[in-house]
């Protein structure tokens, strides 16, 4: 059974977005990801999310980086876990770093309950890494 809704394939077909999964994990992988240009040290990444099994009832607060990403000006990333911290995730033997950012359920950010869907998750990683400042 996919994570997704058949829609969901169709909007990231469209968006020329790359991504693989582990339905037994429920593990949802955007593959190269293009980092904000001059933010980070390296380009592109592989981002993790988990889909939860009510999707798109849920939304989701954290993600997770392949790899652990590192500011271009040095500068620390709140709330982001470096190697061997307790909540990282393993995919296809590569340590996946969790970033926790709470979406304010009241603000822009809220989840959409049967509304929202995989491009909403998109859109919250592609703010978040834009912001990473922000927790």
């Amino acid at each position: 059974m996919a994570l997704l809704f058949d829609e969901d394939y169709l909007k990231l077909k469209e968006r020329g977005l790359s991504f693989d999964e582990r339905e037994q994990q429920r593990f949802f992988l955007f593959t190269n990801y293009r980092l904000p240009e001059g933010m980070y040290a390296i380009p592109t990444c592989d981002v993790l999310v988990e889909i939860p099994p009510n999707y798109n009832q849920a939304g989701n607060d954290m993600f997770w980086t392949h790899p652990r990403l590192h500011r271009a000006d040095g500068k620390s990333i709140p709330q982001v876990l470096d190697l061997g911290g307790g909540d990282n995730r393993m995919y296809d033997g590569r340590e996946f770093s969790r970033w926790s950012r709470h979406w304010d359920p009241s603000g822009k950010g809220a989840w959409r309950p049967g509304k929202d869907d995989i491009v909403s998750i998109y859109r919250r990683v592609e703010w978040a890494l834009s912001h990473p400042d922000c927790q």
